[in-house]
């Protein structure tokens, strides 16, 4: 502890410096940086977002039509096919630098990472949810975040009801199979009654081989009828969820080109937050080296670390004033 306090009390000056210069140094950059703009939308959600599936509709009824709807858009956002439909549709690409521009690849992990971490999605309320989106041109601001709204209003029906085109295809697939099925076994059946002409109602009854082509032949039409019927109630959901924007959310408050900037005021307190906590670690580190290169000793232990002989005799704390005078003293006493 006590190389501690000798380290800073020793140029409290330096660790001053530290203290004030590096915020100081991180709110000027935040200042000189380019001044920033936010476009904002807000949409209200007619119900929730619901994906159709084997089980039916589903959705997460603990939620808010709201978040639910804002939870879809979040992560049709961070889909890279969505990411990238939506910033080609703006002027976002020609903002960067012509050697990114030069290079699909990069322009693509650029533009996808910029769509998918700086466009927020945000419920504000039971149906309400909010849009937002920050540039350092306004224009593309509002670009962005019109075509998100865009976009969402053309993908997002699809992907509710992608599932159920699977599995409308594969009730198809099973569909026409079965009435393969169902014609072969009513065949079976006539062959027999045609082979059999003999036979009475009452004899059928009681032929075990009638029996089973008869069973065979109930369900395989039986089948048939419970796909006809598959079918039909996943094309009626279908129909029921809508296959247009205005079916899933409305659009309270359009876009708007942002005429006055982002304040400051955040950025310079994160830009101060950053500095103070870089001059605390700097101040630690400064601290710490002193301390490491101070090989002074303040006690009797810190004696024992560096030699074997035994502490005979501790003299009281002594002024400066004393030093002179003690020498004079031990000198007169020499043989």
């Amino acid at each position: 502890m006590v190389p501690t306090l000798e380290a800073i009390f020793r140029r409290p000056l330096r660790l001053l410096l530290l203290l004030i210069a590096l915020p100081l140094l991180g709110a000027a950059v935040a200042y000189l940086l380019p001044r920033s703009y936010q476009a904002t939308a807000s949409l209200w959600a007619l119900h929730r977002y619901i994906v159709i599936g084997a089980t039916g509709p589903e959705s997460d009824l603990l939620s808010t039509p709201a978040q639910t709807q804002a939870t879809a858009l979040s992560e049709l956002l961070q889909s890279r096919t969505f990411a990238l439909s939506v910033a080609k549709g703006t002027d976002l690409p020609s903002t960067y630098s012509a050697s990114i521009q030069a290079n699909p690849q990069m322009l693509d992990d650029t533009l996808f990472t910029e769509i998918s971490t700086k466009v927020l999605v945000t419920p504000q309320g039971y149906n309400l949810f909010v849009v937002t989106y920050t540039n350092n041109d306004p224009q593309v601001a509002w670009q962005v975040v019109k075509t998100v709204i865009d976009e969402y209003a053309v993908q997002s029906q699809s992907f509710s009801v992608v599932e159920a085109q699977q599995l409308l295809d594969a009730y198809q697939t099973q569909l026409t199979k079965a009435k393969q099925e169902a014609d072969a076994a009513a065949a079976a059946e006539t062959q027999y009654l045609q082979a059999h002409p003999n036979l009475t109602p009452n004899d059928l009854l009681s032929d075990p081989q009638y029996a089973l082509l008869h069973s065979q032949t109930q369900q395989a039409q039986a089948t048939v009828l419970n796909l006809e019927t598959a079918i039909a109630t996943v094309n009626q959901e279908v129909s029921d969820q809508g296959s247009g924007p205005d079916t899933l959310f409305t659009e309270l408050d359009a876009p708007q080109i942002p005429v006055q900037p982002v304040s400051r005021l955040k950025l310079f307190l994160i830009a101060g937050g950053a500095g103070l906590g870089v001059a605390l670690l700097a101040c630690m580190l400064y601290i710490l080296m002193m301390v490491r290169r101070d090989h002074a000793i303040y006690s009797p232990l810190d004696l024992k670390k560096v030699t074997l002989f035994p502490v005979v005799l501790e003299l009281p704390h002594l002024s400066r004033e004393a030093f002179p005078r003690l020498g004079t003293a031990e000198t007169a006493k020499a043989p």
